[in-house]
């Protein structure tokens, strides 16, 4: 996955928060947070079809990008849309970027749709646009 990560705060039971220092301990684990993160990824594992499917919200539209991670989008990409007079539909669970050197008309006019559950960079004014897109 990627090196981007966010905080969570969680509260656990003293049972379960010793059988976890007791693996790090041993050495199974590097630590408390080691173990958190590949408990969770195991068991989002389970469920990736459920997570994909998230994805189709938008999937009957020409030129879908569905991504499970990080999306960047740069201006050469959309300036090749526009130039051949296509629209890309976006959906993303991760992280979408938009490169600042992407102005809105640019966007406006390449960009027909974005499906985005989780974080998202961009230039105040694409932020907007898709705010209203959705």
């Amino acid at each position: 996955m990627s090196n981007e990560t966010e905080k969570l705060t969680i509260n656990l039971g003293v049972v379960e928060l010793a059988q976890i220092d007791i693996l790090a301990e041993r050495g199974i684990y590097s630590n408390r947070s080691d173990f958190i993160r590949t408990a969770i990824r195991k068991h989002l594992e389970n469920y990736n079809d459920k997570i994909e499917s998230a994805l189709t919200p938008i999937s009957k539209k020409k030129n879908l990008t569905k991504i499970i991670g990080i999306f960047t989008l740069s201006k050469k990409e959309l300036e090749k849309l526009a130039k051949d007079g296509e629209m890309l539909n976006i959906s993303v669970i991760g992280m979408l970027i938009i490169n600042n050197d992407i102005n809105a008309k640019l966007f406006e006019d390449t960009v027909e749709t974005v499906f985005l559950r989780g974080k998202l960079i961009a230039p105040k004014e694409i932020k907007k646009i898709i705010d209203e897109m959705n």
